[in-house]
């Protein structure tokens, strides 16, 4: 029997399907919290997100932050990954923000295979919700199976992530001054 090849080509679409789960979700506008601030909401979320999670010492006790920029990453995942809008991304960012997403979840117990929408819609409310001082609303809106019963806990707490800084450091410099494929980043 001959399964050396038929695994190999198992292993090879198993591949080819990872490397298209980013592309596969639908990339939506950018989310109201997520877009708010000087610039084009686009330009709002990349660069904020560098902000938050360069200096993640300004969101310690402040969730309502850091679920907007929870929000402003996951939307900057996809949106870098379908590279419709934007052409001048190296071909390193996608892939840095991936894993920097990933970190993300990790930290604050948010499922690693959850949809990217459903992610921001949570963060979004639960920041509209812990603004209004309703922390029971914001806990109401990181319901499980997506987020961990301490979600909202871990947002006041969140601590130095490094994948997330260096790759929504890579977004911002991207987008504000062009690929930079064959440069290391300062």
């Amino acid at each position: 029997m001959r399964t050396a090849p038929f695994l190999s080509l198992l292993f090879g679409a198993l591949v080819l399907g990872a490397c298209a789960v980013p592309g596969a979700e639908p990339v939506p506008p950018v989310p109201p919290l997520a877009g708010y601030g000087g610039q084009t909401p686009e330009r709002n979320a990349i660069s904020g997100a560098a902000e938050a999670f360069g200096n993640t010492g300004v969101l310690l006790g402040k969730s309502a932050d850091a679920a907007v920029a929870v929000s402003r990453l996951e939307w900057t995942t996809l949106a870098v990954g379908a590279d419709r809008s934007f052409y001048n991304f190296s071909a390193n960012t996608p892939p840095a923000l991936s894993a920097a997403r990933y970190e993300v979840r990790r930290a604050l117990g948010i499922r690693t295979d959850a949809p990217a929408a459903a992610v921001m819609a949570g963060m979004e409310s639960a920041a509209a919700a812990l603004a209004r001082g309703d922390a029971g609303g914001a806990r109401a809106a990181l319901p499980p199976p997506v987020f961990s019963p301490d979600t909202l806990a871990r947002l006041g707490t969140i601590t130095r992530l490094p994948q997330a800084n260096l790759a929504t450091r890579r977004a911002q410099r991207d987008i504000e001054f062009g690929r930079s494929d064959d440069k290391e980043l300062d």
